[in-house]
């Protein structure tokens, strides 16, 4: 009996330690490390208005770093537009989400929000997905990944 003791404990303790992750649960939480995200779906607010790779308007990719730090590149006809600014994890009351509130110091064109101001909010949807919020007021909807190194 004590032998089945001991063994409850240790999967006991080793289910507890285990990642989310680990049982294919998807996290809405940011994790901080140095992440490339790639905009992999534009859309529009038409039902298949969706474009992906090579056909959509632009290329575009957000890296942030640990520090807080975030730089957005742009390529549109072979022509490269970049900003950088900071960034921060917010949550609103009442909401499971995550978002990740980005003030840009530079290249403020390439801003894509509902308000003209240097902010842009992206929801962290899961692990490997983040959108824009740009959608709700006639923007884009803009689908970015993560891309491991």
């Amino acid at each position: 009996m004590k032998r089945y003791s001991v063994l409850f404990l240790f999967l006991l303790l080793f289910i507890s330690c285990a990642d989310d992750d680990d049982f294919g649960l998807e996290s809405t939480q940011f994790v901080f490390s140095e992440q490339r995200w790639e905009l992999v779906q534009m859309s529009g607010s038409f039902t298949g208005s969706e474009t992906t790779g090579k056909d959509m308007q632009w290329q575009e990719y957000y890296i942030f770093s640990p520090e807080g730090i975030f730089l957005k590149s742009r390529t549109v006809n072979d022509e490269v537009t970049e900003a950088t600014g900071t960034f921060e994890v917010v949550e609103y009351d009442n909401d499971l989400n995550h978002y990740l509130e980005l003030t840009y110091q530079t290249g403020n064109t390439l801003v894509g929000n509902c308000t003209g101001d240097n902010k842009e909010l992206l929801m962290y949807r899961n692990t490997t997905m983040i959108s824009s919020l740009w959608l709700a007021c006639d923007g884009p909807g803009l689908d970015y990944q993560l891309r491991k190194n």
